[in-house]
């Protein structure tokens, strides 16, 4: 059942070994990584601020977690932050670990630790809540030489009907693409596997046939991944004024 005006968790997925940014990553984990002077991690959580009776976050890691507590031990954002060991099962089994561990019987907005942008999640919500999905994806538009990084959607007014992750640009149903922002009900919760599970091709997919997942297309400022050295370096300078976006 979609739930009403409730006390909000948030899910922080920031469970990879960041390997394509090696060496940087044998020093800090990604999540600690500094953009334009703080760390990738602040971004995200500054987003999630934005969400209406925020309860806490909880933050999946599976690489150097000490470090990560030792932060959030050190800084305080307003909102309880609190650490969750998960395997590095990929989005899915990593989900399914946290609302194990924490017993989350509750709507959850969940996001990647490793995405930079400026995003209005109450807005998110609001629509996800009126339209009655299990679920609801931030979407925004991408270039068409870059759909084969991303999940695409396609969609039937605010639903949407199709979801490909990293389609061939000659098999994209258009050039949205999946944000790093969703929202997910128990029942989508329940919905979810272990281990090498990943949301964006079982989870979404799945939804999308059902008729119950949710588009929240946005013009987003800016969006920039952290995935590689070279991304890194020009978030960094974007993130400084150096560049445009």
């Amino acid at each position: 059942m979609v739930q009403g005006c409730l006390l909000m968790k948030a899910i922080i997925l920031a469970g990879g070994k960041g390997t394509r940014l090696r060496p940087l990553t044998y020093a800090l984990p990604k999540p600690l990584l500094p953009v334009g002077g703080k760390p990738v991690i602040e971004y995200v959580i500054e987003n999630l601020k934005g969400i209406p009776d925020l309860e806490g976050i909880y933050v999946g890691v599976s690489h150097q977690k000490e470090l990560i507590e030792r932060y959030f031990n050190h800084v305080d954002y307003g909102v309880p932050i609190e650490t969750i060991s998960t395997l590095c099962w990929e989005t899915g089994g990593d989900l399914k670990c946290i609302a194990n561990e924490e017993g989350l019987s509750e709507r959850v907005v969940v996001a990647y630790g490793d995405n930079i942008t400026d995003i209005n999640l109450s807005e998110m919500l609001e629509m996800h809540k009126k339209d009655g999905f299990f679920g609801t994806v931030s979407l925004f538009e991408v270039p068409d030489e870059d759909v084969e990084r991303f999940g695409i959607a396609k969609l039937d007014g605010d639903k949407i009907s199709k979801f490909i992750e990293k389609p061939k640009k000659e098999d994209a149903p258009s050039n949205l693409a999946n944000a790093g922002y969703y929202v997910l009900e128990p029942e989508a919760l329940d919905m979810l596997g272990y281990e090498k599970d990943k949301v964006e091709y079982s989870l979404f997919p799945k939804l999308a046939e059902m008729g119950k997942l949710g588009a929240y297309s946005t013009k987003l400022p800016y969006w920039l991944d952290i995935g590689t050295i070279e991304s890194y370096r020009k978030a960094n300078k974007l993130m400084e004024g150096v560049i445009s976006p």
